[in-house]
């Protein structure tokens, strides 16, 4: 067997000093897109559709570290690896139909569903006061039942771009909580 010539380690080793910050840096990003620490803080929310009418919604909550308000980030699974699925924006529900979703709380507060009626009303449904710019919470229930629309209150102009999935910056207003009290048995699961 043949060993190589000098030049030709101390080009291999020249390359592999010039390289291995760059392959680092990879590992630490592929490390931390697969990061199985991010498990613990993945919860599975339904909600469910009992207003009797098409719908779109959008469930928001307050970021950690700024107190911008905007659409939760979804996860494929809660199984390693969990994979980053995009925000949660405009998700149509039929009558009686219900999705479930899975979000990380490590950096949101779930804070509210806006719901979009297909005539152009704009809703809001309260779903947890706890959280604010230091702490963050799981979801307080799993399961949140959106009410027929004349229960709920007009939702604010400032938090509609969060349907579009921007943050906006918002002053936080009381609003009547609806809290779930339903059965899944006569629902379908939307895809």
């Amino acid at each position: 067997m043949k060993s190589l010539s000098f030049q030709t380690r101390f080009f291999f080793l020249l390359g592999f000093l010039v390289a291995s910050p760059f392959i680092f840096i990879l590992a630490i990003v592929l490390l931390n897109y697969l990061n199985p620490l991010r498990l613990a803080y993945l919860e599975e929310i339904e909600i469910i559709n009992a207003s009797g009418e098409k719908i779109w919604v959008t469930p928001i909550g307050m970021l950690e570290s700024s107190g911008k308000f905007g659409p939760l980030p979804r996860y494929t699974d809660k199984s390693f690896p969990a994979f980053p699925r995009g925000t949660a924006t405009n998700i149509k529900l039929k009558p009686r139909q219900y999705i479930k979703l899975i979000y990380n709380w490590d950096s949101i507060n779930f804070r509210y569903i806006l719901i979009y009626t297909k005539n152009g009303g704009t809703y809001i449904m309260e779903t947890d006061k706890r959280g604010d710019l230091r702490t963050t919470y799981p979801p307080k229930f799993r399961r949140y039942v959106i009410p027929p629309l004349s229960k709920l209150s007009q939702a604010p102009k400032e938090l509609l771009p969060c349907m579009k999935g921007k943050y906006v910056k918002y002053q936080i207003e009381e609003y009547p909580p609806e809290l779930p009290d339903a059965s899944l048995d006569d629902f379908t699961i939307a895809e």
